[in-house]
Parts: structure tokens; C-alpha cells; sequence
């Protein structure tokens, strides 16, 4: 039975939707950690260039704040695999050892080391004009990691993969592209939609990353999305869609 974490927004979050702990339980898994949190962005707030992200370990509720971020789960996702009391760090192959202040946290101690990490996260993205969504992927690609300011979602996105194989190397890092939004918010158009699924599906070539294509894939389909959700898939959906992430998953990572 594999050990299974996710993180993402409001649909996988246990806060709204909850496809993330769905997803593990048709997997058998033996332990999910989810971690992700409703309204959550991939990109950290800031301004200009200034990163103004509260780095935190203390998990948000479901509100639009400047701490309800990617980097954050991924935080605490460290957090629950360091030992209890222990000072949470990870070594970069490339750009060497980091770690959190102790007064921002200390290990817990509660996580064992995951099979399969789930990323799935974007949907947010844009909902601020500091946060407007550009494809600056070619660019980021190119930086070290030390340098990356997660301030867009292809440096948020590989600062989070990057980070997570430092501290989780024997895990399957699986990142999915977002579903379709039925919503009158300009972020959630299918334009802005469609760029974000080509931002990650970039960043997860040139990192070596599986995709699981739930834009094109999973049958959630503008048409779908208006009769059974708009952002949230109902109850129906959220089955069909944990199956669907659920399936591949087990097609890609899990032996018979």
C-alpha cells in the first residue's frame, strides 16, 4: 500500500471539494497527508518583484490571503516529514542546503516518506493584478534554483518540484494540468485556463515531470462544468474525476 500527499486548491482541498483524500482512498492508500487549502494559489503574492509571501506553517482557512500559497504547503509538507522537534531543511544538489528559522517551525514528525505526491493547483492564479498569469517558463527554466522567486506559476511550480524531490527522492511527483471553469471571473476564463495548463505542461517537460492532462483528459469539459459545478465539480463529478486521477495513477506508479 503506498503513502500518498497532495496539495492544490479549493478542489482538492478538504476545506471545499476534496478530490486529493477521494483520489487516495481509491488507491488504498495507507497514509494521505493533504495538504492543500481552498482559495490557494500557485504563485506567492508579491509586489513587483518583491516576494511579500508570510512564510508560515500554519495551515488557511479557506480565504484569499497572502500566506494561502503553494510554497506553503509545501512548507508543511516538510514539516510533517521532519522528526518532531527537528530543524526542517533540504539539500539542492545544485545550489545547496536550506532550512526554515526555527522560530518559523520544527519538524512534527507526522508524515511517513510518501510513494506519490500530487500537485494540483492554478486555478486561483490571476485573481489579483499582481498575480496576472504570463508565460515567462522559458526564462525561469534557465535560472538556478537559489534564484527562483516563485512569483509566477512556472517559478512557483518548479521551486515546489524541485524542493519536494530534495526532500522526498524515492517519491513519483505526478503535477496535473487544471480542470475547465464555468465562472464569470476573468482567471477562470478558458483562454487563461488554456495558459496555465501550457505553463505547467513547459515546466513539467523540462523537469522531467508526469502530467496528468485533467484539462484535456478527465471529461470535465465546459459543458460538464456548467451543469455540474462551474469551479467545484459537484458529487458526481468529484467521483468520476478521483477515478479518473485515481486510474492513472495507478496505471503509471503502482504495480499489480
Amino acid at each position: 500500500m503506498a503513502v500518498f500527499a497532495c496539495l492544490g486548491d479549493s478542489i482538492t482541498s478538504d476545506q471545499v471539494t476534496g478530490i486529493g483524500t477521494v483520489v487516495a482512498r481509491k488507491l488504498g492508500a495507507t497514509v494521505c497527508g493533504n495538504f492543500a487549502c481552498g482559495y490557494a494559489t500557485c504563485s506567492d503574492w508579491h509586489d513587483g518583484a518583491r516576494n511579500v509571501t508570510r512564510v508560515t506553517l500554519t495551515e488557511p482557512p479557506n480565504t484569499n490571503t497572502d500566506d494561502n500559497v503553494l510554497s506553503n504547503q509545501v512548507r508543511r509538507l516538510l514539516q510533517a516529514l521532519t522528526p518532531r522537534g527537528g530543524e526542517i531543511r533540504w539539500h539542492h544538489p545544485a545550489s545547496g542546503s536550506f532550512a526554515l528559522p526555527p522560530e518559523v517551525g520544527t519538524g512534527l514528525g507526522t508524515l511517513p516518506p510518501p510513494d506519490i505526491l500530487y500537485i494540483a493547483i492554478s486555478t486561483n492564479d490571476g485573481n489579483h493584478p499582481f498575480n496576472a498569469v504570463a508565460d515567462d517558463a522559458e526564462a525561469v527554466l534557465r535560472q538556478p534554483y537559489g534564484a527562483l522567486d516563485r512569483c509566477g506559476i512556472a517559478s512557483a511550480l518548479r521551486w515546489a518540484v524541485e524542493t519536494l524531490r530534495c526532500a522526498c527522492p524515492q517519491a513519483r511527483i505526478l503535477v496535473a494540468t487544471p480542470l475547465h471553469a464555468v465562472s464569470d471571473q476573468p482567471w477562470m476564463s478558458e483562454e487563461s485556463t488554456g495558459l496555465k495548463r501550457r505553463i505547467i505542461l513547459r515546466v513539467c517537460e523540462a523537469l522531467g515531470v508526469e502530467v496528468i492532462d485533467s484539462f484535456r483528459d478527465s471529461g470535465f469539459t465546459p459543458e460538464v462544468a456548467a451543469a455540474h459545478g462551474g469551479v467545484h465539480p459537484d458529487e458526481e463529478w468529484k467521483e468520476r474525476i478521483a477515478c479518473f486521477v485515481a486510474d492513472t495513477i495507478r496505471d503509471r506508479c503502482l504495480p499489480d
